[in-house]
């Protein structure tokens, strides 16, 4: 074993030996960056191959972002395009977005925005008016920020890693996944269209929606459009609470997890229960692919802060964040590895459950 910034890493170098794995991001704004830690973490592993990624919002960001660095510069390359995209954003948010952190709360480390006028001033404004008519003309800077920072037709041409971007079909309600021949810079938006702060976003004559209220991630596209046998899901949003919410605050920050969680825990239950039935023999049919799933998640690091601090992109909350999805992929990785390709869940089976017991 190797060291990389104090870390183990494997010297293995061959192909073969290297177990494939599709990665599942959750959005989450700027939590977002402890999933970047976490695939920072991974593609560091020499025994790792990533195959594709399914994201929805920043989930869809961290998922173009990598799949873009591995098409042209490996894993390496992929670290670096992910390092570039959070920067460069942290950057243009600095110049451009009214969620700031007050002085005193950067200084104590404190990343919640609720101490912010900005964060007040928007809040009203929203739930005063729509996009559409405080911001008419639908100027979108970060929309012309993603156009100028990927590289959409390298993806496009790309058979190999594959990329899924979740979104909500306004019209339907339904999840569009967009993939690789659709990878484009509207669909991108899409994926991270939050309605109260974005119009919807036309593509191809049809208008979407973030994708998180419908999928957040998508799982189904990794199993029948990866050879991944290993689903790895980063998962950012809270599961479990141990208070009962008791503010306007706290109730409506309850409300959008048990929502952004949702149709997730209903996917993954429905991969259990077919995967149960495969290796009881009660399904033989060869055309429906057994798969494994592993979640990735640190609720700890999670619990100090509510949902006003997924809007900010202060650059050292996101460093901090990177850093914790480091660590614990780290230590998932020293617990978990050897299950890879063992088919073998490595995740709380508590999340398979339909009651409360």
């Amino acid at each position: 074993m190797a060291k990389e910034n104090g870390v183990a890493t494997s010297n293995c170098k061959s192909v073969e030996n290297k177990k494939r794995v599709a990665i599942a991001m959750q959005g989450g704004g700027a939590h977002g960056a402890f999933a970047w830690g976490v695939v920072d973490r991974l593609l560091e592993d020499n025994r790792i191959e990533v195959v594709g990624a399914s994201g929805t919002s920043a989930g869809g960001m961290n998922a173009a972002s990598m799949i873009e660095g591995l098409i042209k510069g490996n894993n390496a390359g992929a670290k670096a395009k992910m390092n570039d995209y959070w920067r460069e954003m942290s950057e243009l948010s600095k110049k451009l977005s009214p969620y700031q952190l007050n002085p005193l709360d950067k200084m104590a480390k404190y990343y919640n925005l609720d101490h912010s006028m900005g964060y007040y001033i928007m809040g009203a404004v929203q739930s005063m008016f729509c996009p559409y008519e405080w911001n008419p003309a639908n100027k979108n800077m970060f929309l012309e920020f993603i156009r100028d920072f990927f590289d959409f037709q390298a993806i496009r041409d790309n058979r190999e890693k594959k990329i899924f971007l979740g979104a909500t079909h306004v019209k339907t309600g339904k999840v569009k996944i967009f993939s690789n021949d659709q990878f484009c810079a509207d669909a991108l938006m899409a994926s991270a269209c939050l309605p109260f702060l974005y119009q919807s976003v036309k593509v191809d004559g049809e208008y979407y929606w973030d994708g998180g209220f419908i999928a957040n991630p998508a799982i189904f596209p990794l199993i029948y459009d990866t050879p991944a046998n290993d689903i790895i899901l980063i998962q950012l949003t809270k599961t479990h609470r141990d208070d009962i919410p008791r503010t306007k605050a706290e109730v409506t920050d309850r409300l959008k997890e048990i929502t952004y969680n949702g149709c997730l825990v209903h996917e993954m239950r429905s991969i259990y229960f077919i995967t149960k039935l495969i290796d009881e023999g009660k399904i033989v049919d060869p055309s429906i692919k057994r798969i494994s799933m592993h979640v990735i998640k640190n609720e700890d690091i999670f619990k100090s802060l509510n949902l006003s601090s997924a809007l900010d992109t202060d650059w050292d909350f996101l460093q901090m964040l990177k850093n914790e999805g480091r660590k614990t992929a780290d230590r998932w990785l020293l617990v978990n590895f050897d299950n890879l390709g063992s088919k073998k869940h490595t995740l709380d089976e508590a999340i398979f459950s339909d009651f409360v017991s």
